[in-house]
């Protein structure tokens, strides 16, 4: 008990202090929390205090991201190329910043990592783990994190999911994201695997594999009878619905209790869909990016996202001034990943292009109400479109189409700004004329000016179609058509099952 004392107010100190988290501290932990767990079934609240670190006023939130920036920035000035250049053009001493200088440093944008990711690698650092994003907003942009970082993160989803009881020891998880989500799944994998679960990356391969995966009975001593936890995108859930429920499948057919959906924008519509094929699965959305990890706000019950002061410096900069938002206004989330959390590649004022909204402060009243907090992403700046009536983001349109069921999931839009509005591009089931209706109707009550309807069947007719991350299929033998390779060792199916012939 003392062993466990001493790593808790060990890890509670690197949380509030910014100092390097003890990896023997946080196993620790692990290993208090599974065996209070596996004997009471519950977690105390100190360890969700312990996560989440103090709750802070403004005043004492401007103070510590000052310092926490500060010390950041040294390091970056220090040990990167890429910020020793800006800081020398901008004539500024890092050591002297405070939190009112800040908005002084330009923000760092996706096609200046893009171009030099080695650029702002620590020279002091290890690295050990190179990744890559899945590339659907363009060319993919690549991060280095040390071993240590990985097995903190990996040791702090653990930690996460063993207070939240979201993952326990019986669970069989299901990763369903494209393999090139490395960071991701690696992270979230091994904090499953920490807490005791037996995880399965199934990828992102046809529907009709997913779900006979789900559905499948197992036999494994220790674990539930079938998949009860899936991590996935919002749109190739979508593909498992409407795969799901046109072939006769129904809830009894799975036993999912928790579905983790994140990556995209997840809608209303989505959740209520998913219920029909799943049953009353818990559906817990998530924020995560690779250049911004281990940034992972909260979704509260009022629907806002949450962000743990520690972990990074979020600020909202207002897209068209290029200033800070002001309340009720929308900006792109630029974020500065703090220490401990981030010693590898270090990034400053990251641009990362999600638009959200500034809360206004009487609207927050939840209960994540000590935390600072914005909108639910509305989506990327590239696919919103600014007309003579102000934006028009693409929530407003997933939002309003995704619950009809005259649109198959995932919905397939694209936009674009006409006089007076925007004209909308929508796959629909059939395109007849009350389907039209139906969509142009329930876009307007979303608030989308639309002027223009395009409703067609076929998705290779859209104009402007926006990237869903399901058309990053991982094709498996039997999806092409061809026959596995031949072996030497004439064992056949032996090497192709790792992948490599």
């Amino acid at each position: 008990m003392l062993e466990t004392l001493v790593a808790q107010m060990r890890t509670s100190a690197s949380i509030a202090l910014g100092i390097p988290f003890s990896l023997r501290a946080l196993d620790r932990l692990i290993e208090a929390m599974r065996q209070t767990r596996h004997e009471f079934g519950a977690v105390g609240a100190q360890a969700a205090d312990l996560l989440r670190g103090p709750a802070l006023d403004e005043g004492t939130r401007r103070a510590v991201h000052g310092r926490r920036f500060r010390a950041q920035a040294v390091r970056a000035a220090a040990e990167t190329a890429y910020y020793a250049d800006l800081f020398g053009r901008l004539g500024l001493d890092p050591s002297k910043l405070r939190y009112e200088d800040i908005q002084r440093i330009p923000p760092t944008t996706k096609e200046a990592l893009r171009e030099d990711p080695d650029a702002f690698v620590s020279r002091k650092a290890a690295p050990a783990f190179w990744t890559t994003t899945t590339g659907t907003t363009g060319r993919p942009t690549c991060i280095s994190f040390s071993e240590r970082e990985m097995r903190t993160y990996i040791a702090l989803e653990a930690i996460t999911f063993l207070h939240n009881g979201e993952v326990q020891s019986d669970d069989i998880v299901q990763i369903s994201t494209s393999s090139r989500a490395a960071l991701g799944n690696t992270c979230f994998a091994g904090g499953c695997a920490r807490a005791g679960a037996m995880v399965s990356v199934g990828g992102l391969i046809e529907p009709r594999e997913t779900l006979a995966m789900l559905a499948q009975e197992r036999r494994v001593p220790g674990k539930k009878p079938r998949t009860s936890v899936l991590s996935i995108y919002p749109s190739y859930l979508g593909e498992l619905v409407e795969y799901g429920l046109s072939h006769g499948y129904r809830p009894g057919d799975f036993g999912l209790e928790r579905i983790f959906v994140g990556g995209e924008i997840v809608t209303e519509g989505l959740k209520r869909r998913a219920r029909r094929l799943f049953g009353p699965v818990a559906l817990g959305e998530g924020y995560g990016m690779t250049e911004t990890w281990p940034l992972t706000p909260m979704v509260c019950s009022q629907g806002h996202m949450h962000y743990e002061p520690s972990q990074a410096l979020v600020e909202v900069v207002n897209h068209e001034t290029g200033m800070a938002a002001d309340a009720g206004e929308t900006g792109t989330m630029v974020a500065t990943p703090l220490p401990p959390y981030r010693e590898t590649t270090i990034l400053l004022r990251y641009d990362t292009q999600d638009v959200v909204r500034v809360l206004l402060p009487t609207s927050v009243t939840c209960e994540l109400a000590h935390m600072p907090a914005t909108s639910k992403v509305l989506g990327k700046l590239r696919l919103a479109v600014h007309h003579d009536r102000g934006w028009t983001y693409p929530r407003d349109v997933l939002e309003a189409v995704e619950g009809l069921e005259e649109v198959p999931l995932p919905a397939r839009c694209g936009m674009w700004a006409v006089p007076g509005g925007v004209a909308v591009e929508v796959v629909a089931r059939r395109n007849a004329p009350e389907a039209a209706r139906t969509i142009r109707a329930t876009l307007e009550q979303r608030g989308v000016p639309v002027r223009e309807l395009h409703v067609g069947e076929d998705p290779r007719q859209l104009r402007h179609p926006w990237p869903v991350r399901s058309d990053l299929k991982e094709l498996l033998f039997a999806d092409s058509g061809a026959s596995p390779p031949p072996h030497e060792d004439g064992a056949a199916g032996t090497a192709s099952a790792g992948g490599r012939p």
